[in-house]
């Protein structure tokens, strides 16, 4: 009796010690990391990935399409990535908000790389300004609703299958998929534009939108979508003034930081090609060297962004940003220009690393409407950016718009500079 005394535990022992064992179970850290390598979970960083390898094809190389194997002049080159900028605001906007009531995203998936598929036969075929720039602007900005809706697909399997304490590192690496995918993309596109030629190059982005296609139905399960009565709502407080100030203020600065970006990358080849001489197929493998060293830019970003005030490692890539296109506009040499993404791995892997944290910090409570507004601010500066390339490339030359650039990066900075949000 003495024995069994000395070795039974009471009712509310064993209660703690049950609790103790599903607490450490529910922190244990190989319990943890199994749920962020699962088969689903696999598959999204895949699709992911594939779907950004798409777009790395394509976007890049599009002003050297249509600025030399169409021949059309800046000012035309420019009115298709506005046209873009400007359908992707109205899809996203739209079909995001329609999406949100389907029980199952991955038909629209499918659905919106089938149309990649036939654009990209478009583009393999036509040589024609005017079809090719309808095509792009109305039907591939569709096609790249593939890649929010992806997203959106990993955000629904996170709410019920990823640790609380996990989330943020699952979504981590989705982003990262993006990074990966233009380490390859861009070299790919440019040699095989160069070498193979521009149809061959379309109709392999093709096979790769029928492939995301496929995969996106086989590759991922049917998610239990919670509908908007099981959803709690919040209370959120309205913004005074200041916030108000600071939110704008805020949204000015990234669009102006996302603009200078993608003038950027379109003026990049083609001051290349044209004014420096160099085969702008070079183009791809500094790209591909900026997103390499993008990723532990961005990691280190959300590293320090607890110890940091997130403003003061935004104004750092400001003037990594400010480095760059300074180096870019007096540069000649083409190792110069791969020495140079140190400083556009440090902008974009902060800018696209904290970026949306400012715009949430500013609007507590709303998270869907925080990446949203960031979300646009991204195709803001698009837009921004192809008007800018349309007329000061038409007058003045590619090698202005990185003058133009330092320009907007400052007022992005003065922007920000009026912007307080908590570390």
């Amino acid at each position: 009796m003495l024995l069994k005394k000395d070795f039974s535990y009471s009712s509310a022992t064993r209660l703690s010690l049950l609790n103790s064992f599903l607490w450490f179970k529910s922190v244990n850290p190989l319990s943890s990391v199994n749920q962020l390598f699962r088969p689903v979970a696999l598959g999204i960083y895949i699709l992911f990935c594939l779907v950004g390898v798409v777009g790395a094809l394509i976007l890049p190389t599009m002003s050297v399409f249509l600025a030399k194997e169409i021949g059309v002049r800046p000012l035309l080159v420019g009115i298709p990535f506005a046209g873009i900028a400007l359908a992707s605001m109205a899809y996203n906007h739209f079909i995001g908000h329609w999406s949100d009531g389907l029980s199952d995203r991955r038909p629209l998936v499918a659905v919106c790389c089938l149309v990649g598929a036939l654009v990209c036969l478009t583009l393999a075929y036509s040589r024609v300004y005017w079809l090719v720039a309808v095509t792009v602007v109305l039907f591939l900005s569709f096609a790249m609703v593939s890649f929010s809706q992806v997203m959106a697909y990993s955000l629904d399997y996170a709410k019920d299958n990823i640790p609380e304490e996990r989330v943020p590192l699952f979504n981590a690496i989705v982003r990262a998929q993006i990074a990966i995918a233009w380490v390859a993309g861009p070299p790919a596109g440019f040699l095989l534009a160069a070498y193979m030629g521009f149809t061959f190059m379309y109709l392999m982005a093709a096979g790769m939108f029928l492939v995301v296609a496929a995969l996106s139905v086989k590759l991922l399960p049917h998610l239990k979508r919670h509908t908007p009565d099981q959803l709690e709502k919040p209370e959120v407080q309205p913004l005074n003034t200041l916030q108000k100030r600071a939110l704008i203020l805020s949204l000015i600065g990234f669009s102006l930081m996302w603009g200078a970006n993608n003038a950027y990358l379109i003026s990049f080849p083609l001051h290349l090609q044209d004014g420096l001489g160099i085969r702008a197929e070079w183009m791809g493998w500094v790209m591909g060297t900026a997103a390499g060293l993008e990723i532990p830019f961005m990691l280190l970003a959300g590293h320090y962004a607890a110890r940091i005030k997130i403003m003061t490692l935004i104004n750092v890539a400001g003037v990594a940003a400010l480095l760059l296109y300074l180096g870019v506009y007096f540069g000649t040499q083409l190792w110069q220009f791969f020495a140079l993404q140190i400083f556009n791995a440090m902008f974009i892997g902060i800018l696209a690393g904290l970026g949306v944290s400012v715009i949430q910090d500013l609007l507590p409570g709303r998270s869907g409407m925080a990446s949203g507004l960031y979300t646009n601010t991204t195709h803001m500066g698009n837009l921004l950016s192809s008007l800018l390339v349309a007329v000061v490339a038409d007058i003045y030359g590619y090698h202005e718009i990185f003058a133009v650039n330092l320009l907007i990066i400052a007022l992005a900075i003065l922007a920000f500079g009026r912007v307080r949000v908590k570390a």
